[in-house]
């Protein structure tokens, strides 16, 4: 039997992979803020508003393709179904798909939400829009992040009798799909995205009115550090 002893002394360069969480609740922005498209009185708002990605949108109802805040706590444009939380959680939500119990209880104060501007119109000239309001026509609401991401979650307020359909793409192309459901109006779905992972961009197409409330993501940053034989043996 051959007794072979090795002694190893050296550094080794260890690679720690570190999951980097993001939960974005668009919170900052004052209600009416034009975060993308088309603003009041001219311009453009260059989606740039968040860190880690780019926000942009289409609007198929007719009205501009501009991207606004919504203040969910202090609904406007006689949009109650976007209010969070619903009224029977003692919000100024309205709608039987968010109330307490059903499968889209609304009962968490979500604040700031992103939706598709029916128009952007500001009489007082203070660079908001007055009244923020969904597009009923819907539209796509499109995030491409500045990183590779793997998608954690996404919240939805009130989508009911339409549909919600979501897809996304990474640095070689089509990464995958899925939708929401209708549960209902005044209704808050969190959706699963966890299994879609390498992803560049993420486009949410609304067949109709509704509101992005919160995104989590997360993204994978390489680190180094120097150790040795022993204490790499020691954390393992």
């Amino acid at each position: 039997m051959f007794r072979i002893k090795i002694i190893i002394s050296l550094v080794l360069l260890f690679f720690v992979s570190q999951a980097l969480a993001h939960v974005e609740d668009f919170s900052g922005p004052f209600a009416g803020t034009v975060i993308a498209g088309e603003e009041p009185g001219g311009g453009t708002a260059a989606g740039d508003a968040f860190p880690h990605f780019i926000v942009s949108g289409t609007n198929t109802g007719g009205g501009p393709h501009s991207i606004i805040v919504f203040d969910s706590a202090n609904p406007t444009g006689g949009d109650f179904d976007l209010g969070t939380p619903n009224e029977t959680c003692g919000g100024p939500g309205v709608g039987a798909g968010g109330e307490v119990g059903q499968p889209g209880e609304n009962c968490v104060a979500r604040e700031n939400l992103l939706i598709i501007a029916e128009n952007i119109n500001d009489s007082d000239g203070d660079g908001l829009v007055d009244n923020s309001d969904d597009e009923a026509g819907g539209g796509v609401i499109r995030f491409d992040f500045d990183i590779v991401v793997d998608l954690e979650h996404l919240v939805i307020i009130d989508i009911d009798a339409e549909t919600l359909d979501f897809s996304m793409n990474g640095p070689d192309g089509f990464v995958g799909a899925g939708s929401g459901g209708d549960v209902g109006n005044n209704s808050c779905q969190v959706i699963d995205l966890s299994e879609f992972r390498g992803v560049t961009s993420l486009e949410i197409v609304f067949s109709s009115s509704g509101g992005v409330a919160e995104l989590a993501f997360h993204e994978s940053e390489v680190s180094t550090e120097d150790i040795n034989w022993r204490q790499l043996k020691a954390r393992y």
